[in-house]
């Protein structure tokens, strides 16, 4: 009976030993924080209306924050009318004069060529008489040169008719393309910036802050809005360096914490390259156990809406399989 109870005894201190040997899940201590989204406005403006408040769910697309806009409204609007001038300068340059000014001369054609041939006739008629006799050379070098003067002002109002038909110079013209081109850039600017004067949510988010209130004027490029997204949820813990070799990004995490019902899962998705110490401490073979590594974990998308910022946890790695 002594021998058998000795076996018993040997056999509870085997089975002890084995247990201690089964290692369980590394275990580290983190906390919760969030990567924030934050909305800014590009010039020193006064807030019109803000359309949110803090906690408040908002989706993509949806309306936050709106400035005042009488300065982008009215740029834009010099803008728009600069540029309907500029084309209608082009316009004019490629199809002539109006058609108003091409009447005139076109009148003013008419007569010269009327007048052109009652000189033809007075210099014909008086052409036969200077060869009889009958009149003068004066009076006949008169009518030749009052004949060439009105000939040369109908061919003059002809060729001014003919250029002011055809469009202006081809460098002319695509200097005022140009022209043209600057001034619808700075009309679509004009109306970027009038859009930009409203403040969309980029995404589904949660609004975590509103840093100013309607009225406040806010200063260029200063945050005004700071949202959260669950995607943006973030779990941040420390490695020992001794441990670091058996830990890797894609490794599947349960994330524990205080109250809640149950562990969330999760998976790591960063692992800092550079080292950092856990003061005080002097560098030195001896003190490595104060070496780490900072990490973090990404929680699945349900499970990360339900987390608040700064929320103590426990991320429990689970070894590959």
């Amino acid at each position: 009976m002594l021998f058998k109870h000795r076996d018993v005894i040997f056999l509870i201190l085997m089975m002890s030993l084995s247990a201690c040997r089964i290692q369980s899940p590394p275990t580290y201590p983190g906390y919760s924080y969030g990567e924030f989204i934050y909305l800014s406005y590009a010039a020193n403006e006064k807030i019109d209306q803000l359309w949110v408040k803090k906690g408040d769910q908002v989706r993509k697309g949806q309306t936050l924050l709106t400035m005042e806009d009488f300065t982008t409204r009215n740029t834009l609007e010099i803008s728009e009318k600069a540029y309907l001038a500029e084309k209608a300068r082009l316009t004019d340059l490629i199809s002539g004069d109006r058609p108003a000014e091409l009447a005139v001369i076109r009148a003013q054609l008419e007569s010269a060529l009327s007048e052109e041939e009652l000189a033809k006739k007075q210099h014909t008629r008086l052409q036969k008489l200077y060869r009889t006799g009958a009149v003068s050379a004066d009076e006949w070098q008169k009518s030749v040169a009052a004949y060439r003067q009105k000939r040369a002002l109908a061919q003059e109002l002809k060729s001014r008719l003919d250029v002011r038909n055809l469009p202006a110079r081809e460098a002319l013209i695509e200097s005022q393309q140009l022209q043209v081109e600057s001034a619808r850039l700075q009309r679509d600017k004009a109306r970027w910036e009038l859009q930009q004067s409203t403040l969309i949510a980029p995404q589904d988010a949660v609004v975590f802050d509103t840093l100013y209130r309607p009225g406040e004027r806010v200063i260029a490029g200063r945050p005004l809005i700071s949202l959260l997204s669950p995607e943006n949820v973030r779990v941040r813990f420390f490695i020992p360096e001794k441990e670091l070799g058996a830990l890797h990004t894609g490794m599947s995490v349960l994330l524990v914490c205080d109250g809640c019902k149950q562990p969330y899962a999760g998976r790591i998705n960063y692992i800092s390259p550079e080292a950092e110490y856990s003061p005080p401490v002097i560098y030195s073979t001896e003190h490595r156990d104060k070496l780490v590594y900072m990490a973090e974990a990404v929680p699945e998308k349900s499970a990360a809406a339900l987390i608040n910022i700064g929320q103590p946890f426990r991320v429990e790695v689970i070894p590959d399989e």
